[in-house]
């Protein structure tokens, strides 16, 4: 594990370093073919013929050279800074196709965005409530509809209530704003405000306390 660890660091370390490491490269490889040329010459070969016979000995310069890129660096990088080069070289030869690629981009970067948040809000991100993975939502119609034909009627409520033997409790809301007739009073005006119809023991199951007053008790649902 560790032996991974240098090796990544020492070929992350050469990629910031390509382009010294590329010059020592040309230097390296040219006095090496110097050298061969020069032990060809003295074997009596034209300098021509000596270049060739130098080269083949080589192996060839080129893949030499990407044979050692390969080896010290990180090709995957390489090959994304490439792209990125050519990319920008075509944006720049045609302004028009970089607008257009430009909105395009934005319009999915902004629907992906916009897609992630809702599904992070509603099935990704746990609820705000105390071990809310323990919460469980009853609903009828095999949870398919709208919450008007998904809901219990209160009977049902209470005879799940009464047989309960599964769930440490169970309570109940109305899912639909009130008329507007609950008035919020102590100072001033009544000033109206909208509210839901809940089970006495609906801020209970979910672990939440009030941050003044007290909860409902069961005389007053």
């Amino acid at each position: 594990m560790i032996d991974r660890v240098l090796e990544m660091l020492r070929r992350l370390r050469s990629f910031f370093r390509d382009e010294q490491l590329n010059h020592d490269l040309d230097e390296e490889i040219a006095a090496h073919l110097e050298l061969a040329i020069e032990e060809n010459l003295q074997r009596g070969m034209t300098p021509g013929e000596a270049r060739r016979q130098a080269l083949i000995r080589f192996g060839g310069v080129g893949q030499a050279k990407e044979r050692h890129r390969d080896a010290r660096g990180l090709p995957v990088l390489d090959v994304l800074l490439q792209d990125l080069r050519y990319a920008l070289r075509t944006f720049r030869r045609n302004p028009g196709f970089t607008l257009v690629a430009i909105l395009i981009l934005a319009l999915g970067i902004g629907a992906n965005v916009a897609v992630f948040s809702v599904v992070n809000t509603i099935m990704l991100r746990p609820l705000p409530f105390p071990n809310s993975q323990q919460l469980t939502w009853l609903a009828s119609n095999r949870g398919v509809g709208a919450l008007s034909l998904v809901n219990y009627k209160v009977d049902v409520y209470e005879e799940l209530q009464r047989h309960n033997q599964s769930f440490e409790q169970i309570t109940s809301y109305n899912p639909f704003f009130g008329n507007g007739e609950t008035k919020l009073i102590g100072r001033g005006e009544p000033q109206p405000v909208p509210g839901l119809m809940i089970a006495e023991n609906f801020f209970q199951t979910l672990g939440v306390q009030p941050e003044f007053g007290r909860l409902f008790l069961p005389e007053e649902c």
